[in-house]
């Protein structure tokens, strides 16, 4: 190819180039421009308002309500729609707050009144140990059942005798974690039933 021919070509093209970028480059600055008469209109407009604002208090991770509905917890940023609110949380005072009492940065201290609220029953330690307890006895129980159902199969397949008493202590073994699985449960319905 003959570049000879093309030479008009090229220098239409490396002029292109060059007025685009030089056009960019001005459209770059003029925006950078406006973006800074812009930032400095908000930065001396006092009458912009406040749209969101983040809420927090010591301790955190209480519960904000805004009517009796629940929002979120603690540090939880909040629209202004939100006029009145209260945080709740276990063992501390409920604090009613208006939209005007929250500024940015404050942290609202709760007041302590050593008074925590019963857990419930599916939040004490029994229920997780019952729940376990029932689980494990259940899986053990099946374990066993199977290897004994197993056995006896071999059983009934070879006549080996010796099978045989395997089969039997398999199923005695499942048997002993069924009937623990039983009072386990029994004893998950009981506290279940008296709370």
């Amino acid at each position: 190819m003959n570049l000879s021919n093309n030479k008009p070509f090229f220098l239409i093209l490396i002029f292109t180039l060059i007025f685009a970028y030089g056009k960019s480059i001005a459209q770059t600055s003029n925006l950078r421009t406006q973006t800074k008469i812009m930032l400095d209109s908000i930065n001396t407009d006092s009458t912009i308002a406040i749209k969101e604002v983040l809420l927090n208090s010591s301790p955190q991770d209480a519960y904000v309500f805004c009517r009796d509905s629940l929002i979120g917890n603690t540090p939880l940023f909040v629209q202004s729609s939100f006029r009145n609110l209260t945080l709740r949380k276990n063992g501390y005072d409920d604090i009613n707050i208006l939209w005007s009492d929250i500024t940015p940065g404050k942290v609202i201290l709760m007041n302590y009144n050593g008074k925590e609220k019963e857990k419930s029953f599916f939040q004490k330690d029994i229920f997780k140990i019952l729940t376990a307890g029932i689980v494990v006895l259940g899986g053990t129980t099946a374990y066993f059942k199977l290897k004994a159902d197993n056995k006896f199969e071999e059983y009934e397949f070879s006549g080996n005798s010796n099978l045989l008493d395997d089969t039997r202590k398999y199923d005695l073994i499942s048997g002993i974690t069924f009937t623990a699985l039983q009072i386990n449960f029994g004893l998950l319905l009981y506290y279940f039933l008296i709370e």
